[in-house]
């Protein structure tokens, strides 16, 4: 980032760039999550049988996920990446050119 605001980089384009590296980790980080913990849930569901109460065949429970909930923690796992990076990013474009090299 120094080398960037040394060279002329603009405010805009080292916040944009701090930004898109937020989101980009927000929709990795939230994709994975949401793969692994539908796994785990039907892990767990195979796993955790329920006696019946006849003295018949156990019974499992299968896990229920909704398109509209997994969009929606989706989209809130990314929102917050992205507000978690809203403030270094200001705070890392705001920065003189020699205090950033120094910083590097």
């Amino acid at each position: 980032m120094g080398t960037m605001k040394a060279i002329g980089a603009q405010n805009t384009t080292i916040l944009s760039l701090f930004l898109v590296e937020a989101a980009l980790i927000g929709v990795i980080g939230a994709s994975i999550g949401i793969a692994i913990g539908m796994g785990a849930g039907y892990l767990l569901s195979m796993v955790m049988t329920i006696p019946s109460p006849t003295g018949g065949a156990s019974t499992h429970i299968p896990p229920i996920f909704l398109p509209e909930d997994l969009i929606k923690v989706w989209i809130l796992s990314l929102t917050l990446s992205i507000m978690a990076g809203i403030y270094p990013a200001w705070k890392a474009s705001r920065l003189s050119p020699m205090v950033a090299l120094r910083r590097d």
